[in-house]
């Protein structure tokens, strides 16, 4: 029997392993072994809550099958974070800057009936898959900079981000991250061809003009069915990322339909950047709203397989999200831990009295303590926006970007 050292993402564990280095001192971790076999549950939750890898000693033999199993589940269950999202941010908002530009000149374009520019939106969604594959949570921070002068546009580009890393949570390749990154894209883009008293009214729309409205999903397919270069997938979710899982919705068919994967995840993630953005009639909501909205229509208006998946990929406070804290103080969620939903890195930005602070970075599964000696808990999922916070000025004054 031939033995091995192989690194193990403490998610990854078993009881039964043998465990022979932590990726930091033992003595910084209440176990009463250096050196041991698994056991106990308490064993394993421990090592998850104090390390991110350790090393085990296993057969070389097994440890071919045991590997297998482990990257089945790491491809299909985490968003890649290779960079520190402060390292990531820079380029992140120089992807995020000129895919925001390019997506207002494609609408624009196409408003006017110029040709669709598919090269260049296959290079802007490749920058944001690179971006998105280094940590995604640097874009997620981005898309909660919104511009109503601009929503359809850069409601259509956050689609496409969201839908990127959404897929990359499912384990699809890289080409399919681009095709799907374009569906999102151009999911939209029949709205161009709509009456601009329509589309940025400020107010809900009545019925005669929800009737209109409801012809972009036609009128957007009609753009790009006779253009052989834009995939057959993408030309699906222009037409149908308005019908329902249970078959409602729009537009309306003389035969069921069952629309693809592609389009029951765009019609996910298109519903929750609608509700947490503010538009022309209404005020955003809490991305906690939004999921408890998604998840209160599964099986109905959504695949409920999917907005559990995405949920779980979300995480009860999504990054880049602002939470209010049991103090009064307010911080920006960096990234989530799928093991401790409730217990995300937290940026605090805000004082109790909503002003800029030093920005300081905690961990909520360490139980940090504030000034008076009470650990922080979050008490409050919060709207883009809130307290006056303004993300893009707080990015380029802090971070430089």
């Amino acid at each position: 029997m031939a033995l091995i050292k192989v690194k193990v993402p403490t998610d990854s564990l078993d009881i039964g392993m043998f465990v022979v280095e932590l990726d930091r001192p033992w003595t910084d971790v209440p176990l009463p072994f250096q050196k041991f076999e698994i056991t106990t549950e308490r064993e394993l939750k421990v090592l998850s809550e104090y390390c991110k890898y350790i090393y085990i000693e296993i057969d070389a033999f097994l440890w071919e099958k045991k590997k297998q199993e482990i990257n089945s589940q790491t491809s299909s269950s985490t968003l890649p974070e290779n960079t520190p999202i402060h390292h990531e941010l820079p380029r992140a908002s120089t992807t995020y800057q000129s895919a925001k530009e390019f997506a207002i000149e494609l609408f624009e374009s196409t408003k006017f009936g110029l040709e669709l520019d598919i090269e260049h939106s296959k290079q802007i969604i490749n920058n944001c898959i690179t971006s998105i594959l280094s940590n995604a949570n640097a874009l997620f921070w981005l898309t909660r900079i919104k511009d109503r002068n601009h929503y359809t546009a850069e409601h259509s580009l956050r689609v496409a981000i969201l839908s990127i890393a959404f897929g990359k949570y499912l384990g699809m390749r890289r080409e399919e991250l681009e095709l799907l990154g374009l569906c999102g894209l151009l999911h939209d883009l029949g709205q161009t061809q709509l009456p601009d008293d329509i589309v940025n009214k400020a107010g809900p729309l009545n019925e005669a003009e929800y009737r209109v409205m409801q012809k972009h999903t036609l009128l957007g397919h009609e753009l790009v069915i006779h253009d052989s270069s834009i995939a057959a997938a993408v030309k699906e979710v222009m037409l149908n990322h308005h019908i329902h899982f249970n078959g409602k919705g729009y537009p309306k068919n003389p035969a069921p339909i069952k629309p693809s994967q592609f389009c029951r995840m765009i019609s996910i993630v298109d519903a929750y950047d609608a509700i947490t953005s503010e538009s022309p009639y209404k005020l955003s909501k809490s991305p906690r709203e939004a999921l408890k909205i998604l998840f209160d229509q599964r099986n109905k208006q959504f695949d409920g397989k999917l907005v559990g998946n995405f949920i779980q990929m979300m995480g009860i406070y999504p990054p880049g999200s602002l939470v209010r804290m049991s103090n009064g103080e307010v911080g920006i969620v960096i990234s989530t831990d799928k093991k401790h939903k409730l217990l995300p890195k937290v940026e605090l930005v805000q004082d109790s009295r909503g002003r800029l602070k030093r920005s300081i970075i905690i961990d909520l599964k360490k139980s940090p303590k504030d000034a008076s000696g009470n650990v922080y808990k979050i008490t409050a999922s919060l709207p883009d926006g809130s307290m006056g916070f303004d993300m893009r000025q707080y990015i380029h004054s802090t971070h430089q970007c």
